[in-house]
Parts: structure tokens; sequence; C-alpha cells
């Protein structure tokens, strides 16, 4: 909600999500009162300022590599093997049919060709659907990797190449950016980009230009290596 939706349309939207929940009263005339969308804002820009700006380099980097790894097998493999570890409650169905399993009332939706944007979230566990006329249709999912511990390099490999190339050799089990691998490392893009060309240099990594960026991938040789 920005400082600038009108208090008409916000007021309809929140009877809309209240409908059927037990809410308490002070929290209904609070929803519904004349001052709701600054009081939302202000507590939005809060969020934002003071707990999420600060792990925002680690999110982005992680809804980036989502992105592009279901892209990818999207194209390479067809829409049962983009969506098979979304979530359990997610299926392709033959016939061009995506079955979710939600606990709100079933039912069939047709998408009328206005397409379907699948939006990952570092911020929910389960699976969420938009189906709201006014707005593009989209699912909602949990990014692959938000809750996942960093992967563990191993502790041989560490002592031969040095921890930090040890992990970032891990992470490329995934393509990502130098300025991804950063912000999951949390160190600075320099610093990163000087462990990703010694690694380049030694045949374990390749890198292909994407636009602005260079996608950095492991080789067979880093594969073999980061796989024992």
């Amino acid at each position: 909600m920005s400082r600038g939706t009108p208090l008409e349309q916000a007021h309809t939207e929140i009877v809309r999500v209240l409908a059927g929940r037990q809410v308490p009263r002070w929290a209904r005339d609070l929803l519904l009162g004349p001052h709701v969308v600054e009081s939302l804002a202000d507590a939005y820009e809060a969020l934002w300022t003071e707990i999420i700006s600060h792990e925002w380099p680690r999110f982005r980097a992680i809804l980036q590599r989502d992105v592009a790894q279901r892209a990818g097998r999207l194209a390479a493999y067809g829409w049962a093997a983009a969506l098979e570890d979304l979530s359990p409650r997610v299926h392709w169905r033959r016939g061009g049919h995506i079955e979710v399993e939600l606990m709100s009332a079933g039912g069939s939706h047709g998408l009328g060709g206005k397409g379907l944007l699948f939006v990952p979230s570092a911020f929910m566990r389960g699976i969420g659907v938009y189906l709201d006329d006014a707005w593009p249709y989209a699912m909602i999912y949990p990014a692959r990797g938000i809750a996942a511990a960093p992967p563990a390099p191993d502790a041989d490999l560490s002592a031969l190449m040095g921890r930090t190339r040890a992990r970032i050799l891990a992470e490329l089990a995934e393509p990502a950016t130098t300025t991804q691998l950063a912000a999951l490392l949390r160190q600075s893009v320099g610093t990163t980009g000087g462990h990703l060309a010694a690694l380049r240099r030694t045949g374990l990594i390749t890198g292909t230009r994407t636009g602005r960026s260079v996608l950095y991938a492991r080789t067979a040789l880093g594969d073999a290596l980061a796989n024992g």
C-alpha cells in the first residue's frame, strides 16, 4: 500500500481480507479508520528502514537466482520440471493445467490469456495465489534457498584453496553473478571478484556475459573438485 492509495480503495481491500476473520475491535477500528493509509505506509517504511534493508542484498540475490534457475528449467525441460520443486501443493497436469492445493475453497480459474506471474518470496513458507482482475494474476511461492543453510564446503577443499573460494565453488552449483555472490557471502564486490578471477584462471569456473553482468558457473573440473 502506497501513501497515494485512495482511502476508499484501502477500506474495500481491507474489508475483503477481514471477511470471516475474528479481529479485535481496536484492530478493526484502526484498519477501517480515516488514517489507515498513513499508518500502514509509516509501518511499511519503518519495516524496510529498520529491518529489511539491512538484509536486502542477500534476499535479492536469492530471489534473482530462483528466477534464473526456474526459467532455465522451464526452457530446458518444460513446465513439469519447472514446477516440481516449487511446492508439494503445486502440480502440472496434462492438457496445460496448473493445479494448486489451497486451504481456501477450491475450483478452477481460467486465465483467459491474461498470463500468470510466478513471484518468489523471501518472507513466506506456503503458496499463495492472487486472482484479482484489477491486478496481474500471480502465484507467490517461497524462493529456493531462503531457509536453507549455506552450502558447506568440504574441509579438505577449504584447506587446499581457502574457505572463501571453497564456499564460492559450493555456491556455484547454481550460476550466479559477482554481485549475487558478494551479497550471499556478505563481502565486497571487489573481494568476491578477486576470488572469482583466481577460480577462473585455474579452470574451475567459467563466465558468460548476460547484459551488464557476468554469470559464473562451475566447469566439469569444478564440479569434480566440489563433489569430491
